[in-house]
């Protein structure tokens, strides 16, 4: 009865979402049908959701997003692409260096990978066409390159998962910092080798990406740019030092931005500007929550059945190697993020798979980045893959010239995530090193 049960409840949570039922009734709907079948009473599925939202510690996630969201409307991203325009352009096919290593300042501002995709592709768009670019090169790009804020602290992705699997997100964040430096590293060579094909012998080549952009914030200086990189500084010092816990680094990051915005972003910051930001990226969190509440209720299935413990005996019974199991989670992730969007299957699928990478040996912070650096794949393939979809659309490209032009972007991703997969210190050398 158990297994029959919990197929009945993946089943249902697979085909509702490709129907296109929102995901979080869709988690919702298959651990009701499970428990229904399993004979577990339902009165447990509303305390289940509010033992979740009543935990303290998913407050940070909505925090983290509206300091994301106000970091950005207050225009702390023009003094990122300063530093990227500084640092780009002095590099072969600085064209498109510009756009990774804004992409890299930037992901500890955002935090988020769709946030981070749109501000590149509005920046980045009309110079890189006119330099000669095509929009399915400049959508690889900055598909493959906005991932790098899911890495880069504050994450996100990496503040969900760790919520999700209960470890610590301050490793976590400290741990995505070298996997977000190689991606970037990687599509810096990439774009390098590529600069010929696109730029040719063009004296167009030689100028900066996004001119008008950059010059804008060239006009602000290097002091312009010290409040963005000085984000992710402050809240991981703060938590380093335990001053601050992930609640309160991400409201110390809002009265930081505020105080920032009101001293240097004058033009910016207005009363309507704020309030418009605080009410969109408010709303974005309860989308995010309205996921954590239907996770919760499928979580109650997995506890009530014990589905984690036999996820482990099973890999256990079966000898399986922490590198066979790695890549187990390679090829069933990978093929379920073409169907369903990378949050639900971190905060289902996640703390399923835990238990049994501990038992196997596997340090937890290694295999959260892994799993992380897998969901992120996700996010590229279609038809679900919602990176691509939202860049393509963003600059009004199909996914078949995507991948023309971008695959080469594509492979960097896959060649980082088995670099990491089977590389842990990649991942573990910097927080033993910062959390001795």
């Amino acid at each position: 009865m158990e297994i029959f049960a919990a197929l009945a409840a993946f089943s249902v949570l697979f085909t509702l979402a490709l129907l296109g039922v929102p995901l979080a009734a869709a988690m919702g709907l298959g651990g009701l049908a499970g428990l229904v079948i399993a004979g577990v009473p339902l009165s447990g599925a509303p305390i289940a959701v509010m033992g979740v939202l009543g935990n303290f510690a998913w407050i940070a996630l909505p925090l983290f997003i509206i300091l994301g969201g106000l970091l950005s409307d207050i225009g702390v991203s023009r003094g990122m692409i300063w530093f990227g325009e500084v640092i780009g352009r002095r590099v072969r096919g600085g064209s498109s260096q510009v756009v990774v290593v804004t992409s890299l300042f930037m992901g500890g501002m955002t935090g988020s990978t769709l946030a981070e995709a749109g501000m590149l592709s509005a920046m980045f768009r009309d110079e890189m066409e006119r330099i000669g670019y095509a929009r399915g090169y400049l959508a690889g790009l900055i598909s493959c390159a906005g991932l790098i804020g899911a890495l880069i602290p504050p994450s996100n992705v990496l503040l969900i998962l760790g919520l999700a699997g209960e470890i610590s997100i301050l490793r976590l964040w400290i741990a995505g910092i070298v996997p977000g430096v190689l991606i970037a590293i990687g599509l810096m060579i990439v774009s390098a080798f590529l600069q010929k094909r696109y730029e040719g012998q063009s004296s167009n080549s030689q100028i900066g990406v996004a001119r008008s952009a950059a010059n804008d914030a060239l006009q602000g200086g290097f002091v312009k740019a010290l409040p963005g990189l000085g984000v992710p500084v402050l809240i991981l010092g703060g938590m380093r030092m335990g001053v601050f816990s992930p609640v309160e680094a991400g409201a110390a990051g809002i009265v930081f931005a505020l105080i920032i915005g009101a001293l240097l972003y004058r033009a910016n910051f207005t009363a309507s500007r704020l309030s418009e930001s605080l009410s969109n990226n408010l709303m974005r969190s309860m989308s995010y929550l309205f996921l954590v509440a239907g996770a919760a209720v499928f979580g109650m299935l997995i506890v009530r059945l014990n589905l984690a413990s036999d996820v482990e005996q099973w890999f256990i019974a079966r000898a399986f190697s922490p590198v066979e199991f790695l890549i187990a989670n390679f090829v069933l992730f990978f093929i379920m993020g073409f169907f369903i969007e990378a949050v639900p299957i971190m905060l289902i699928f996640f703390p399923l798979m835990l238990p049994a990478a501990r038992a196997l040996g596997i340090d937890p912070i290694h295999f959260g980045i892994t799993f992380s650096l897998i969901i992120l794949l996700a996010n590229l393939t279609p038809p679900v893959g919602v990176q691509t979809l939202f860049v393509c659309r963003l600059l009004d490209t199909s996914v078949s010239e995507w991948w023309k032009h971008g695959k080469y972007f594509f492979f960097v991703i896959v060649a980082v995530t088995f670099l990491v997969m089977f590389i842990p210190a990649i991942s573990l050398s910097l927080p033993a090193l910062i959390m001795r």
